[in-house]
């Protein structure tokens, strides 16, 4: 027999008595009331039953990741060769596509990445965009067995060495170009920056001399009965506007001078300055395409 207590809200107590069979009645105290409940042994000490858990067979799982790999494996196999085509046939965008799907099945395959990189380099071709395919340069390079990359150099390398050497050649031809612009634009441009500075610090004196001199008598115009003050006063302080704006036109002419001067006075600050430096990364990029193939 088992009994419980439930508090009420007037604090009372009603007691649960469950029992086995017919018990005597038992008698509580006034302000308790007892209540019998039948007893229903087969619900006593059951526990909610928990499903069966059956691991699969090691054999088994592994079998069934071996089939799936393999499967993984067919397909990108089958992606890679449609890119070939595709590549093949001149169609890089939809071959640049073919080629991730394949590395995004089976990434283990340098071949899908190698691809990539193909397409944004147009074959080792243009190296505009080498850094948009960076991630995969780096997957196919490190996937590739000694073999595997020694084949790649025997086939890319002796072109891109040749072009290596021709940006090196453009690089310096037109580095020599860029000083013969800048020698001779040099005298004209250090003559307007003369010039320049000149014509700023005579108007700047000039305006400073005559606001200053504008100031002074403006202060004493109520000291001085008549005009002989208020006249020169604001003569001076019109003048002192007008160069002003004078000052101004010199301040932009002397700024644009001094531009010109530090430009020209930069090696590379030329269009064919500025397309040396490009020839220069390009061969840089080259060499160490070259350095990875052969190493």
């Amino acid at each position: 027999m088992e009994e419980r207590n439930l508090d009420l809200d007037d604090n009372g107590k009603i007691r649960l008595r469950k029992n086995a069979g017919v018990l005597p009645a038992e008698e509580g105290s006034p302000d308790e009331i007892i209540v019998d409940i039948p007893d229903f042994p087969s619900l006593e000490g059951e526990e909610p039953e928990e499903a069966a858990f059956v691991a699969p067979a090691p054999a088994d799982a592994e079998a069934g990741y071996a089939a799936e790999r393999e499967d993984r494996r067919a397909r990108a196999r089958r992606l890679y060769e449609e890119a070939e085509e595709l590549y093949a046939s001149g169609d890089l965008d939809a071959a640049g596509e073919k080629y991730l799907d394949s590395g995004a099945l089976y990434g283990a395959d340098w071949r899908p990445w190698f691809g990539v990189v193909r397409v944004q380099t147009r074959d080792f071709t243009d190296f505009s965009a080498i850094y948009d395919c960076q991630q995969a340069y780096d997957k196919a390079l490190r996937r590739m067995k000694p073999e595997e990359r020694a084949a790649i150099a025997a086939r890319y390398v002796p072109a891109l060495e040749r072009r290596a050497e021709d940006y090196a050649v453009r690089q310096e031809r037109l580095n020599a170009e860029d000083e013969r612009i800048r020698a001779e634009a040099r005298p004209g441009i250090l003559r307007e920056y003369r010039l320049s500075l000149r014509l700023f610090a005579a108007f700047l004196l000039l305006f400073a001399m005559f606001a200053v001199a504008g100031g002074v008598l403006a202060g004493l115009i109520n000291l001085v009965p008549g005009w002989q003050i208020l006249i020169p006063a604001v003569l001076c302080l019109a003048v002192a506007l007008v160069l002003l704006v004078v000052l101004a036109v010199c301040t932009n002419r002397f700024v644009r001078a001094r531009i010109a001067k530090t430009r020209n006075a930069r090696a590379g600050s030329t269009p064919e300055g500025e397309e040396a430096r490009i020839c220069a990364e390009a061969e840089e990029i080259v060499r160490s395409i070259i350095e990875d193939f052969t190493k």
